[in-house]
Protein backbone atom coordinates (compact mmCIF):
# COMPACT_ATOMS: atom_id res chain seq x y z
CA UNK A 1 0.00 0.00 0.00
CA UNK A 2 1.02 3.22 -1.21
CA UNK A 3 1.15 6.47 1.12
CA UNK A 4 0.99 9.77 -0.77
CA UNK A 5 3.32 12.25 -0.03
CA UNK A 6 1.94 15.74 -0.49
CA UNK A 7 4.50 19.29 -0.32
CA UNK A 8 2.61 22.23 1.10
CA UNK A 9 3.14 25.17 1.58
CA UNK A 10 2.74 25.85 5.82
CA UNK A 11 3.13 29.22 7.01
CA UNK A 12 6.44 28.87 9.52
CA UNK A 13 5.62 30.53 11.99
CA UNK A 14 2.34 28.79 13.22
CA UNK A 15 4.23 25.24 13.05
CA UNK A 16 5.33 23.82 16.54
CA UNK A 17 7.93 21.20 16.91
CA UNK A 18 6.53 18.35 18.96
CA UNK A 19 8.36 14.98 20.25
CA UNK A 20 7.42 11.98 18.41
CA UNK A 21 8.46 9.80 21.07
CA UNK A 22 5.57 10.74 22.96
CA UNK A 23 2.39 10.34 20.51
CA UNK A 24 0.75 7.77 22.25
CA UNK A 25 -2.88 7.43 20.35
CA UNK A 26 -4.60 7.51 16.78
CA UNK A 27 -7.94 9.80 16.64
CA UNK A 28 -9.99 9.29 13.80
CA UNK A 29 -12.15 12.10 12.09
CA UNK A 30 -14.01 12.70 8.87
CA UNK A 31 -13.92 15.46 6.71
CA UNK A 32 -17.86 16.35 6.99
CA UNK A 33 -17.75 17.12 3.50
CA UNK A 34 -18.87 14.51 0.93
CA UNK A 35 -16.09 15.18 -1.57
CA UNK A 36 -12.77 17.13 -0.98
CA UNK A 37 -9.10 16.85 -1.57
CA UNK A 38 -6.17 16.78 1.01
CA UNK A 39 -5.45 20.14 -1.21
CA UNK A 40 -9.42 21.52 -0.41
CA UNK A 41 -8.38 21.04 3.47
CA UNK A 42 -5.41 22.54 3.35
CA UNK A 43 -7.16 25.39 1.77
CA UNK A 44 -10.09 25.23 4.15
CA UNK A 45 -7.66 25.37 7.40
CA UNK A 46 -5.43 27.98 5.96
CA UNK A 47 -8.68 30.01 5.95
CA UNK A 48 -9.00 29.05 9.65
CA UNK A 49 -5.90 31.16 10.55
CA UNK A 50 -3.94 27.80 10.91
CA UNK A 51 -0.92 26.78 9.57
CA UNK A 52 -2.35 24.76 6.80
CA UNK A 53 -3.77 21.56 6.77
CA UNK A 54 -4.29 19.81 10.59
CA UNK A 55 -4.86 15.85 9.66
CA UNK A 56 -1.36 14.10 9.31
CA UNK A 57 -3.38 11.71 6.75
CA UNK A 58 -6.50 11.87 4.46
CA UNK A 59 -7.97 8.70 3.38
CA UNK A 60 -9.92 9.79 -0.02
CA UNK A 61 -12.69 7.51 -1.04
CA UNK A 62 -11.00 6.14 -4.03
CA UNK A 63 -9.05 3.87 -1.36
CA UNK A 64 -5.83 6.71 -1.53
CA UNK A 65 -3.91 7.92 1.19
CA UNK A 66 -2.35 10.86 1.81
CA UNK A 67 0.36 11.97 4.03
CA UNK A 68 -0.42 15.65 5.40
CA UNK A 69 1.15 17.80 7.85
CA UNK A 70 4.20 16.05 9.16
CA UNK A 71 4.34 14.42 12.13
CA UNK A 72 7.31 16.23 13.95
CA UNK A 73 4.93 19.37 14.17
CA UNK A 74 1.94 19.99 16.59
CA UNK A 75 -0.98 18.98 14.58
CA UNK A 76 -4.41 21.02 14.79
CA UNK A 77 -7.24 18.70 14.96
CA UNK A 78 -8.25 17.53 18.78
CA UNK A 79 -7.85 20.56 21.04
CA UNK A 80 -6.07 19.67 24.42
CA UNK A 81 -5.09 16.34 22.35
CA UNK A 82 -2.76 17.32 19.82
CA UNK A 83 0.46 17.11 21.19
CA UNK A 84 0.04 13.19 21.62
CA UNK A 85 -1.78 12.06 18.72
CA UNK A 86 -2.08 11.47 15.16
CA UNK A 87 -4.75 12.67 13.37
CA UNK A 88 -6.19 10.82 10.33
CA UNK A 89 -8.97 12.15 8.51
CA UNK A 90 -11.74 10.53 6.15
CA UNK A 91 -12.89 12.29 2.85
CA UNK A 92 -16.68 12.34 3.30
CA UNK A 93 -19.67 13.12 6.01
CA UNK A 94 -20.61 9.87 7.44
CA UNK A 95 -23.32 11.42 9.45
CA UNK A 96 -24.84 11.54 6.30
CA UNK A 97 -23.76 8.93 4.10
CA UNK A 98 -22.05 5.18 4.14
CA UNK A 99 -18.00 4.53 3.59
CA UNK A 100 -17.40 3.17 1.22
CA UNK A 101 -15.72 -0.30 1.16
CA UNK A 102 -12.24 0.60 -1.05
CA UNK A 103 -11.88 3.20 1.98
CA UNK A 104 -12.72 1.22 4.46
CA UNK A 105 -9.90 -1.31 4.12
CA UNK A 106 -7.60 1.64 3.60
CA UNK A 107 -8.14 3.21 6.61
CA UNK A 108 -7.91 -0.27 8.08
CA UNK A 109 -4.43 -0.76 7.01
CA UNK A 110 -3.35 2.45 7.56
CA UNK A 111 -4.44 2.31 11.70
CA UNK A 112 -2.63 -0.63 11.60
CA UNK A 113 0.69 0.65 9.48
CA UNK A 114 0.16 3.67 12.16
CA UNK A 115 -0.11 1.18 15.61
CA UNK A 116 2.65 -1.41 14.61
CA UNK A 117 4.93 1.89 13.58
CA UNK A 118 4.05 3.97 16.81
CA UNK A 119 3.97 1.68 18.93
CA UNK A 120 0.20 2.73 19.96
CA UNK A 121 -2.62 1.00 21.51
CA UNK A 122 -4.99 3.54 21.89
CA UNK A 123 -7.71 4.43 18.58
CA UNK A 124 -10.30 7.14 19.59
CA UNK A 125 -13.28 8.89 17.57
CA UNK A 126 -12.50 12.43 17.25
CA UNK A 127 -15.70 12.52 19.75
CA UNK A 128 -14.02 10.39 22.60
CA UNK A 129 -12.30 14.05 23.27
CA UNK A 130 -14.20 17.10 21.91
CA UNK A 131 -17.54 17.95 22.14
CA UNK A 132 -18.33 17.13 18.60
CA UNK A 133 -20.68 14.18 16.69
CA UNK A 134 -17.32 13.93 14.40
CA UNK A 135 -16.45 11.30 12.78
CA UNK A 136 -20.58 10.85 12.30
CA UNK A 137 -22.56 8.33 13.30
CA UNK A 138 -22.28 5.97 10.20
CA UNK A 139 -18.39 5.60 10.70
CA UNK A 140 -16.96 2.04 10.91
CA UNK A 141 -14.88 2.68 14.03
CA UNK A 142 -14.84 -0.63 15.25
CA UNK A 143 -13.97 -2.06 12.00
CA UNK A 144 -11.28 0.27 11.16
CA UNK A 145 -9.81 -0.07 14.71
CA UNK A 146 -10.09 -3.68 14.71
CA UNK A 147 -10.67 -5.35 11.22
CA UNK A 148 -8.08 -6.95 9.17
CA UNK A 149 -7.66 -5.64 5.46
CA UNK A 150 -8.52 -7.69 2.67
CA UNK A 151 -8.73 -6.42 -0.58
CA UNK A 152 -5.46 -4.39 0.30
CA UNK A 153 -2.60 -5.41 -2.59
CA UNK A 154 0.79 -3.76 -2.66
CA UNK A 155 0.33 -3.46 -6.65
CA UNK A 156 2.30 -0.47 -8.02
CA UNK A 157 2.08 -1.07 -11.95
CA UNK A 158 -0.07 -3.03 -13.99
CA UNK A 159 -0.02 -6.69 -12.78
CA UNK A 160 3.40 -5.87 -10.72
CA UNK A 161 4.96 -5.46 -14.03
CA UNK A 162 7.56 -2.35 -14.78
CA UNK A 163 9.06 -3.42 -18.67
CA UNK A 164 11.26 0.27 -18.59
CA UNK A 165 12.80 2.73 -17.22
CA UNK A 166 10.14 5.55 -18.47
CA UNK A 167 7.29 2.92 -15.68
CA UNK A 168 9.89 4.10 -12.85
CA UNK A 169 10.05 7.62 -13.57
CA UNK A 170 6.53 7.78 -13.86
CA UNK A 171 6.11 6.23 -10.66
CA UNK A 172 8.34 8.72 -8.87
CA UNK A 173 6.59 11.59 -10.13
CA UNK A 174 3.55 10.29 -9.35
CA UNK A 175 4.49 8.77 -5.84
CA UNK A 176 6.60 11.38 -5.03
CA UNK A 177 6.36 14.73 -6.92
CA UNK A 178 9.66 14.16 -8.87
CA UNK A 179 8.48 16.03 -12.03
CA UNK A 180 11.09 13.90 -13.38
CA UNK A 181 11.11 14.33 -18.00
CA UNK A 182 9.40 10.62 -19.34
CA UNK A 183 12.70 10.05 -21.25
CA UNK A 184 12.93 6.27 -20.64
CA UNK A 185 16.79 7.27 -19.61
CA UNK A 186 18.24 6.48 -15.94
CA UNK A 187 20.28 9.73 -15.66
CA UNK A 188 21.76 11.82 -13.21
CA UNK A 189 18.23 13.57 -12.54
CA UNK A 190 16.20 10.19 -12.11
CA UNK A 191 19.23 8.54 -10.01
CA UNK A 192 19.00 11.29 -7.65
CA UNK A 193 14.85 11.02 -7.28
CA UNK A 194 15.47 7.90 -6.40
CA UNK A 195 17.32 7.97 -3.69
CA UNK A 196 15.31 10.85 -2.65
CA UNK A 197 12.40 8.57 -2.46
CA UNK A 198 14.51 6.35 -0.24
CA UNK A 199 15.25 8.89 2.23
CA UNK A 200 12.18 10.03 2.44
CA UNK A 201 10.52 6.96 3.25
CA UNK A 202 13.32 6.19 5.85
CA UNK A 203 12.09 9.89 7.38
CA UNK A 204 8.40 8.66 7.35
CA UNK A 205 8.48 4.91 8.29
CA UNK A 206 11.54 5.23 10.92
CA UNK A 207 11.97 9.18 11.74
CA UNK A 208 15.83 9.12 10.38
CA UNK A 209 15.58 12.93 9.91
CA UNK A 210 17.83 12.79 6.67
CA UNK A 211 17.98 15.85 4.29
CA UNK A 212 16.19 14.49 1.41
CA UNK A 213 18.22 15.96 -1.15
CA UNK A 214 18.92 12.76 -3.42
CA UNK A 215 22.66 12.46 -2.32
CA UNK A 216 23.47 9.00 -1.16
CA UNK A 217 26.03 10.25 1.53
CA UNK A 218 26.72 9.07 5.19
CA UNK A 219 23.79 10.27 6.46
CA UNK A 220 21.54 7.96 4.35
CA UNK A 221 24.28 5.01 4.27
CA UNK A 222 24.16 5.29 8.57
CA UNK A 223 20.39 5.71 8.35
CA UNK A 224 19.52 2.75 5.83
CA UNK A 225 17.68 -0.52 7.57
CA UNK A 226 17.66 -3.96 7.08
CA UNK A 227 15.15 -5.76 4.80
CA UNK A 228 14.84 -9.07 4.07
CA UNK A 229 12.48 -12.09 2.52
CA UNK A 230 8.91 -11.24 3.88
CA UNK A 231 9.05 -7.45 4.07
CA UNK A 232 5.98 -5.76 2.72
CA UNK A 233 5.97 -1.96 1.65
CA UNK A 234 7.32 1.30 -0.22
CA UNK A 235 11.23 0.57 0.38
CA UNK A 236 10.59 -3.36 -0.96
CA UNK A 237 9.39 -1.47 -4.11
CA UNK A 238 12.80 1.06 -4.22
CA UNK A 239 14.60 -2.13 -3.74
CA UNK A 240 13.01 -3.32 -6.54
CA UNK A 241 13.18 -0.78 -9.18
CA UNK A 242 16.73 -0.11 -7.63
CA UNK A 243 17.59 -3.94 -9.32
CA UNK A 244 15.46 -3.38 -12.27
CA UNK A 245 17.84 -1.12 -13.09
CA UNK A 246 20.67 -2.93 -12.81
CA UNK A 247 18.80 -5.27 -14.82
CA UNK A 248 17.15 -7.62 -13.23
CA UNK A 249 14.12 -8.52 -14.26
CA UNK A 250 11.10 -9.28 -11.17
CA UNK A 251 8.07 -8.15 -10.35
CA UNK A 252 7.73 -4.93 -8.56
CA UNK A 253 4.85 -5.13 -6.16
CA UNK A 254 6.36 -4.29 -2.77
CA UNK A 255 6.67 -8.37 -1.34
CA UNK A 256 10.10 -9.31 -0.79
CA UNK A 257 9.51 -13.02 -2.14
CA UNK A 258 11.50 -15.85 -3.11
CA UNK A 259 12.77 -14.34 -6.45
CA UNK A 260 13.32 -10.71 -4.97
CA UNK A 261 15.38 -12.85 -2.64
CA UNK A 262 17.54 -14.89 -5.26
CA UNK A 263 17.79 -11.47 -7.19
CA UNK A 264 19.39 -9.63 -4.14
CA UNK A 265 21.64 -12.66 -3.55
CA UNK A 266 22.69 -12.75 -7.47
CA UNK A 267 23.48 -8.67 -7.36
CA UNK A 268 25.83 -9.04 -4.06
CA UNK A 269 27.46 -12.28 -5.15
CA UNK A 270 28.47 -10.18 -8.68
CA UNK A 271 29.22 -6.68 -6.58
CA UNK A 272 31.62 -8.32 -3.79
CA UNK A 273 29.36 -8.49 -1.00
CA UNK A 274 28.35 -11.03 1.70
CA UNK A 275 25.57 -13.15 0.27
CA UNK A 276 22.89 -13.63 2.42
CA UNK A 277 19.98 -12.46 0.90
CA UNK A 278 19.40 -9.39 2.88
CA UNK A 279 19.56 -5.78 1.90
CA UNK A 280 21.56 -3.65 4.46
CA UNK A 281 23.71 -0.67 4.51
CA UNK A 282 26.44 -2.39 1.98
CA UNK A 283 23.43 -3.01 -0.25
CA UNK A 284 21.47 -0.25 0.02
CA UNK A 285 25.11 1.18 -0.89
CA UNK A 286 25.78 -0.66 -4.04
CA UNK A 287 22.25 -0.34 -4.99
CA UNK A 288 21.54 3.40 -4.89
CA UNK A 289 24.75 5.34 -4.57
Amino acid sequence: MNIIKTNFNYIASKLLPRDIAKIDRIILHHADAENCSAEDIHRWHLNNGWAGIGYNYLVRKDGSIYECRPLKYVPSHASGFNTCSIGVCFEGNFEKEEMPEIQKQSGIWLVSYLKNEHHINLVQKHKDVNNTSCPGVNFPFEEIVNGQATNIKIDVFKNGKINCIYDIQEHLNKQYGANLDLDNIYGPKTKKALIKALQHELNIQYNKGLAEDGIFGNNTYNACITVKQGAKGNITVLIQMALFIKEYKLDVDGIFGADTNLKVRDFQNKNGLTVDGIVGKNTFKALFA
